[in-house]
């Protein structure tokens, strides 16, 4: 049976899975889930696949999984041919985890704030445009 990958590439964390299975050979079916036009709301996309609603998420089979980190370990470890420097011995794996959750923390919050204030530098503009 074929991975499903649901994913929407706009997404960085989605690209990683992808790009994660294109180098290791992983054999997977790309399920497009449009976030612009909000799919990942659906009751459908919530009850089957992701409860929580968000990009990416896999189907193997049987199993469901979803968060990036979680479905990279998931991958490294269940999938033949995927080498050992992926996810070696458990003290590089602990290391592995510290940057996996400091990137979540740090880095990954920064274009959410910087986008958020292009949108209020849009929306002040536009206020001023328009009299209010």
């Amino acid at each position: 049976m074929k991975l499903n990958v649901y994913a929407d590439r706009m997404s960085q964390p989605v690209r990683a899975v992808l790009i994660f299975c294109k180098v290791n050979g992983i054999n997977y079916e790309e399920v497009r889930v449009d976030i612009a036009k909000r799919q990942h709301l659906t009751p459908e996309y919530a009850g089957q696949i992701n409860p929580m609603k968000q990009l990416p998420a896999i189907v193997d089979g049987r199993f469901k999984l979803f968060e990036s980190h979680a479905i990279l370990t998931y991958l490294a470890c269940s999938f033949p041919g995927v080498a050992d420097h992926w996810y070696p011995d458990v003290f590089k794996r602990s290391k592995i985890h510290s940057v996996l959750d400091w990137h979540h923390s740090n880095l990954r919050p920064g274009p959410g704030v910087f986008l958020m204030l292009q949108w209020i530098k849009l929306f002040k503009f536009f206020l001023l445009v328009h009299g209010y």
